[in-house]
């Protein structure tokens, strides 16, 4: 755990990085002459709802969205099981390419270097030219200390970092919502993920910024855990939700810039970071592999989301 004078420097890097969200206009950019270049932003889709299309069904369906490529599902139960990576993943490769789209963040279930199908999975990934790729949750048993599992759990990112510094991989680390009594996800505050990744270069393990996991767990103190993150941040993952109900504690996703994720939210998030992956994850129609009948619904609801995040980004329309 971090000593008192690593503590200290955490809390310094915190208030520096608080000041400087003040420093930049809603619009994200503090130079109203510079624009973020579309090429170096690639914006992708989070391709649950399309698990259920061959590789040239996936690619046609991608393409009439509009993204540049998709976070794609390479874990147990996914599109691609680990265990056929190697034969699978250039074939998927192969038929984005034909239709000028790519594999831009893999999601795996890797947590440890430990565990099989780790390394030789990252260095499939990074051979069919996959720069990024979203590790597996790690979770904390909510009836035992926490300080020893955060511990536990920094030994592993650091150990995994370092196999990603060797294979030449960006590794990500989502922060994500949702608790039971015994259960929760290391990272949902945003402050336990910071402490983790304290020291560990986040070009080598980062983290992925979800916008509405951010909202939803942090409540009116996303300003506060956006801060501790933000040096951490290489990839930022764009939905939207609200509260409701007669108490207002009943969640629903909705469509982007129609929850507590508007235009400002997302441009205080990215403000001052280098360019990165934007990953889209549309859920507001559900988080499920979708019917063949049920696809170009699902096109639309990713053009929907993705005309409203270039809009952000101040891209020109595709």
């Amino acid at each position: 755990m971090p000593t008192k004078e690593s503590r200290r420097r955490f809390l310094q890097k915190l208030i520096a990085t608080s000041g400087a969200l003040a420093c930049f206009p809603s619009n994200g950019f503090a130079d109203e002459s510079q624009r973020p270049n579309p090429d170096e932003w690639p914006i992708a889709i989070f391709e649950k709802v399309f698990e259920g299309l061959n590789y040239n069904e996936l690619a046609k369906a991608v393409s009439e969205t509009g993204a540049d490529g998709i976070e794609a599902t390479i874990r147990p139960s996914g599109h691609i099981e680990p265990e056929v990576a190697a034969d699978e993943v250039p074939k998927m490769s192969e038929a984005l390419k034909k239709r000028g789209c790519r594999i831009v963040i893999a999601a795996t279930a890797v947590r440890s270097v430990d565990e099989p199908h780790s390394e030789s999975l990252l260095k499939v990934l990074k051979e069919a030219g996959v720069t990024h790729y979203r590790m597996g949750h790690y979770r904390l048993d909510l009836d035992k200390p926490m300080l020893p599992q955060l511990r536990n759990y920094t030994a592993q990112a650091r150990d995994l970092a370092a196999m990603n510094q060797e294979i030449g991989i960006q590794g990500l680390y989502q922060n994500h919502s949702g608790a039971s009594r015994k259960r929760g996800h290391l990272g949902a505050l945003g402050w336990d993920a910071a402490m983790m990744l304290e020291g560990i270069s986040p070009e080598a393990l980062g983290i992925a910024m979800d916008t509405r996991h951010l909202r939803k767990d942090t409540g009116s103190s996303w300003w506060v855990a956006l801060a501790a993150c933000k040096d951490h941040i290489r990839s930022i993952y764009v939905k939207d939700g609200i509260w409701k109900g007669p108490r207002g504690d009943q969640y629903e996703d909705v469509p982007l810039d129609m929850g507590f994720v508007n235009e400002e939210v997302f441009s205080t998030i990215r403000s001052g970071l280098p360019p990165m992956p934007l990953c889209i994850h549309m859920e507001w129609m559900g988080y499920r592999i979708f019917s063949k009948p049920e696809i170009p619904s699902a096109v639309k609801a990713h053009q929907r989301d993705i005309r409203t995040l270039r809009k952000w980004m101040d891209f020109p329309e595709a």
